[in-house]
């Protein structure tokens, strides 16, 4: 009798445990876990080679002296221009270079060849030296900067760190012996891609829509008969043809598991979810999945080891993440730090229309979030789907931005950026596929933004 009784209280207590590990997982998104009592914890591992995306830029501008431009966004991804620039930064960095005592001619840099980096968020000297790996005597004269430029003139190959808003500059001259001819091999090179594309990029200035050649933007210009081409949208982790298959999902985020077999379903429909001691992973109707991690350790981290950690987070977890990514904001508020990261396609980026991000609500403004607190990374959130470009569907291309930016209410100078991207209004659920055709995104500097379509009839 006393042994019976002693079992019917242990499996009430197991009864117990089991529901309060269910509710702490969906009930807490990122708080502290019973289970953390038991000490148990993961020191993510991190390759410091991953810091040095850090400094990577948002996008690459390259002019040939044309003024004609070719704009890119670089994402993670190498390219040629970018293996240079980032030699050259190096060498400038690490004592090959001669500091700078005139200001950079905005207008004479834009007429010739250069290769402009511009960065989404403000950037500072401290992290990105340490990004590249060099110690803090490396460090350019100007604390916060948001684009690096790099041109030629009669003294040879310039580098200049400058921050738009301020206009304040930090410059170094290149005596590499080969670096200028490199220079103008790399820019000719880059700048023939819009040709064959028969898509450029003009500059406000060189226009003339701006009187400020340092508040120059580049606006995207396109020939007769230019088509661009349209992208799709899918769903990442089933085909709906098939139905959103539970099973096949849960193969799909096994991988956030470091031991599948001991996850538990701990769904509440119509979301699917499992989860294990210590982590959860949950699938949305609206294709977002976010993990969940309850480990502590305690960790004090800096911002890059937690961006390197981000990285080898994705690229070891998440095996359906197949798109390039670029690094488009982060946050930095009491012990958190949160990563913020979007999509690109075909050198664009990819911004979603504001059905798709009402419908996804408050679970992520952007295609990916990686959330740190203390230094252990505790939610992952992605919009999951795969884009790609369908080859067999072209749109033609008939407005005249320039000419739209004169005729309309839009004044140069008020314009902060002018972003031309694919535009993600999510999918169509009988065909499981959503179509995203081109639009420039005119952003102001108080915060309002409008889209237009490059042809008056884009669906």
């Amino acid at each position: 009798m006393n042994l019976n009784r002693f079992k019917n209280v242990l499996i009430t207590l197991l009864v117990f445990l089991a529901l309060y590990q269910t509710s702490e997982i969906w009930f807490e998104d990122t708080g502290g876990s019973f289970f953390t009592l038991f000490g148990r914890s993961r020191q993510v591992s991190v390759e410091s080679g991953l810091m040095r995306n850090f400094a990577f830029p948002m996008r690459i501008v390259v002019g040939n002296g044309s003024e004609d431009f070719h704009v890119v966004y670089s994402g993670m991804s190498d390219n040629d221009v970018r293996a240079f620039a980032d030699e050259v930064l190096l060498a400038a960095l690490s004592g090959g270079g001669a500091a700078r005592v005139t200001s950079p001619d905005f207008e004479e840099l834009l007429k010739g060849s250069v290769v402009i980096y511009e960065y989404a968020k403000e950037m500072s000297s401290m992290h990105f030296v340490k990004a590249l790996g060099l110690g803090m005597a490396a460090q350019p004269a100007i604390e916060i900067f948001n684009r690096i430029l790099f041109f030629a003139d009669d003294s040879g190959l310039n580098v200049y760190f400058h921050n738009r808003y301020t206009k304040s500059w930090a410059g170094y001259l290149v005596n590499e012996p080969t670096a200028l001819e490199e220079f103008f091999a790399v820019t000719n090179s880059a700048a023939n891609l819009s040709a064959s594309d028969n898509i450029r990029w003009s500059s406000s200035f060189l226009l003339g829509l701006d009187s400020d050649p340092y508040n120059n933007l580049f606006i995207p210009v396109w020939g007769d008969g230019y088509y661009y081409p349209v992208g799709e949208a899918r769903p990442a982790h089933f085909d709906i043809a098939d139905g959103a298959v539970k099973s096949t999902i849960r193969a799909n985020l096994m991988s956030f598991f470091d031991n599948p077999s001991a996850v538990y379903d701990a769904s509440i429909a119509p979301i699917f979810a499992w989860a294990d001691e210590n982590n959860i992973v949950r699938h949305f109707p609206e294709n977002v999945i976010q993990y969940i991690s309850y480990r502590r350790d305690g960790t004090n981290t800096e911002l890059l080891d937690d961006f390197a950690a981000a990285l080898d987070f994705m690229a070891k977890r998440d095996l359906f993440l197949t798109n390039d990514i670029y690094l488009s904001g982060f946050e930095e508020r009491n012990n958190e730090r949160i990563f913020y990261f979007d999509y690109i396609l075909e050198g664009l980026p990819i911004v979603f229309a504001d059905s798709l991000r009402n419908s996804i609500g408050e679970l992520t403004t952007n295609g990916i979030a990686v959330r740190f607190r203390d230094g252990n990374l505790v939610s992952y959130t992605r919009l999951a789907y795969e884009f790609s470009v369908n080859d067999g569907i072209r749109e033609r291309a008939n407005r005249d931005l320039p000419l739209y930016i004169i005729n309309s209410e839009l004044d140069p100078n008020s314009l902060e950026s002018i972003t031309l991207a694919f535009v993600a209004p999510g999918i169509d659920r009988l065909t499981g596929v959503g179509t995203m055709n081109l639009w420039v995104d005119f952003r102001m500097w108080d915060g309002m933004s409008s889209m237009e379509s490059l042809n008056t009839n884009p669906y």
